[in-house]
């Protein structure tokens, strides 16, 4: 009597993921990085709860008591930066950049190898010229002692918050491309394009 399909396909996941070895050094780099990442998604959880609560705040204040929240525009403002940038290590790290995968076909085998460690290499070096250049508008900041217009927050803080996020992105990427490196031929189990290894 043939065996159930789903019987078949953990069978076919546990053979693929058998078959699929990491550099030890790899995997333990990777664990580190993914920690960090999963603590960089909490914060930015934690800063869209602010968020919901600053707008639910702002609105019934604003609407049923005549005083809205004094500067809630740039915390908005603020605190937006804050979800979008303390999500980029983790997104840089596990490839869940949104992206239309038309030429799978492409990304196997030695190509695919390839094709993915150049997007790696080119990713890290257009994540650190992009942290550079926000560097550069950080230093600005604090020279000419830009703040916001109400609350008088100065905005050097948070630019400098955003430049340390995105040089993290940056070594996250460096850490995903190191992790192609070490496995010549072959896609990652988590790369987009290969989720049949994981899902």
């Amino acid at each position: 009597m043939p065996s159930p399909p789903f019987v078949k396909l953990e069978g076919a996941r546990q053979m693929s993921e058998q078959a699929f070895k990491e550099h030890p050094l790899a995997v333990l780099v990777n664990r580190i990085a993914g920690r960090l990442a999963d603590a960089s998604m909490l914060v930015a959880c934690f800063i869209l709860l602010w968020l919901v609560g600053l707008t639910c705040v702002d609105v019934v204040g604003r609407y049923f008591f005549r005083a809205p929240v004094t500067g809630a525009t740039e915390l908005v403002q603020i605190s937006m930066a804050g979800i979008i940038f303390f999500s980029l290590p983790a997104m840089f790290l596990r490839d869940d950049q949104v992206i239309v995968d038309l030429f799978s076909f492409v990304r196997k085998g030695w190509f695919g190898w390839a094709i993915s460690l150049a997007f790696s290499v080119t990713t890290v070096v257009a994540v650190w010229i992009i942290a550079d250049r926000v560097s550069g508008y950080a230093i600005r900041a604090f020279e000419d002692g830009d703040e916001t217009i109400y609350l008088k927050i100065p905005l050097y803080l948070v630019v400098w918050g955003i430049t340390i996020l995105i040089y993290l992105s940056g070594v996250f990427a460096a850490v995903r491309g190191i992790r192609v490196l070490l496995t010549p031929g072959r896609q990652l189990p988590d790369e987009t394009g290969a989720r049949e290894f994981t899902e």
